[in-house]
C-alpha cells in the first residue's frame, strides 16, 4: 500500500514516458500530451531519478530508449490502457436505443464488400448507430487508432503496434479483371497476354510498382503499368472504356464483373492468399459498444 501511495509515483510520469517512447522526441511528445516542452523535460528528470536510469539518450534528433526503458515499455503501456479502460467503462450497449458514431478506416475495395450489411441496417432504421468511413494509408491508420479518432481499421495490416489487438476476418487473393469487349483474351489468361496489355494498378500509397511486379521479375518478365490509382472502385468503371488489365482483390473483382459486364481470370502465376484483419486500440477491448461493432464485422465476414 505504501508503494502505491508513494508521492513520487505519478501517473502523468508514465504518460510522458509512453509519449517519448512513441515519438522519440521531446517537442512531439509535448505536443501529443498538450503540455510544454519544459514540462516533458522536467517529468523525464523525475522519471530518471525514480528509476535510477537515463531511460532516453539523445542520438542526433531522436531520444533513443535505453535497455531499461525497453523493458518497462510494455508493462507501463498496459498500466495506462488498464487505467483508461477502468475510467471509461460502459455498463452495456443497445444499438437500437443508444446513439453512437463509429469511425472505420478501410480501403474502398473492402468497404463495398464487407460493410454493406451494417450500412444497410443503419439506413433502414434498425440501429441508432452511424458510421463514418475513411480510407487512410497504413501509417495514418495506426496513428488515428492511437489518438482516438479511429475506432477500427480493416485491411491487410501485417504491421501493428504492441498495444493494438487484432482479429483475422477472412482470407483473400487477387484475380485479373478486364473488359472482354476491349481486351480479346479468354480466361484463364496466360502470362504472355497478361504482360502484353497495359495495366491499371491499384495502390494504397501511389506509385507504379507492387508485389505483382516482384512476382513477374522472378519469372523473368515484366508488365507495363500505364497508370495507378488509390481509388480501387474507380478502376472497374475505367475498364469499361479502356483496353487495360488490372489485378484486384477477388471478391471486389467478381462483384464489379457481375455489375458492369467485365470478366475475371485467375492470375497466370501463384501468389497465394493474404489475411484481411481488423485492428483496434487495446483500450477499447472491454468496451461493450466497440465489442458490438467487432462482432458485427465478424458476422459480415462470415457471410463472404
Amino acid at each position: 500500500m505504501k508503494a502505491i501511495h508513494n508521492p513520487a509515483l505519478d501517473l502523468n510520469l508514465i504518460k510522458v514516458f509512453d509519449a517519448l517512447l512513441e515519438t522519440r522526441n521531446v517537442s512531439r511528445a509535448a505536443e501529443a500530451l498538450g503540455v510544454s516542452q519544459s514540462a516533458v523535460s522536467h517529468a523525464l528528470g523525475r522519471l530518471r531519478t525514480l528509476v535510477g536510469d537515463p531511460l532516453f539518450v539523445r542520438t542526433g534528433n531522436r531520444m533513443e530508449p535505453t535497455p531499461r526503458a525497453q523493458r518497462l515499455a510494455e508493462p507501463l503501456r498496459d498500466l495506462l490502457v488498464g487505467a483508461a479502460r477502468a475510467l471509461s467503462a460502459e455498463e452495456d450497449f443497445d444499438p437500437q436505443r443508444e446513439e453512437r458514431n463509429f469511425t472505420i478506416s478501410t480501403p474502398d475495395s473492402m468497404q463495398a464488400v464487407l460493410l454493406t450489411g451494417i450500412l444497410r441496417d443503419a439506413a433502414e432504421g434498425d440501429l441508432r448507430v452511424s458510421v463514418s468511413l475513411l480510407s487512410l494509408d497504413p501509417d495514418a491508420m495506426l496513428n488515428a487508432l492511437d489518438d482516438g479518432t479511429l475506432d477500427l481499421a480493416i485491411g491487410y495490416l501485417p504491421e501493428t503496434r504492441r498495444w493494438h489487438d487484432r482479429q483475422v476476418l477472412y482470407h483473400e487473393t487477387h484475380v485479373c479483371l478486364f473488359n472482354p469487349a476491349l481486351v480479346p483474351v479468354t480466361p484463364p489468361i496466360g502470362l504472355e497476354d497478361y504482360t502484353r496489355y497495359p495495366h491499371l494498378m491499384p495502390s494504397l500509397r501511389g506509385g507504379l510498382t507492387s508485389f505483382i511486379d516482384d512476382e513477374l521479375a522472378a519469372l523473368g518478365t515484366s508488365r507495363r503499368v500505364a497508370a495507378s490509382t488509390t481509388q480501387f472502385l474507380a478502376i472497374p468503371m475505367i475498364l469499361t472504356q479502356a483496353p487495360m488489365l488490372t489485378s484486384l482483390p477477388a471478391r471486389l473483382a467478381r462483384l464489379c464483373a457481375d455489375a458492369l459486364g467485365l470478366a475475371t481470370s485467375p492470375l497466370p502465376f501463384d501468389i497465394g492468399d493474404y489475411e484481411v484483419s481488423m485492428i483496434w486500440h487495446r483500450r477499447n477491448s472491454g468496451s461493450p459498444s466497440h465489442g458490438w461493432l467487432r462482432q458485427r464485422m465478424s458476422e459480415e465476414a462470415a457471410k463472404l
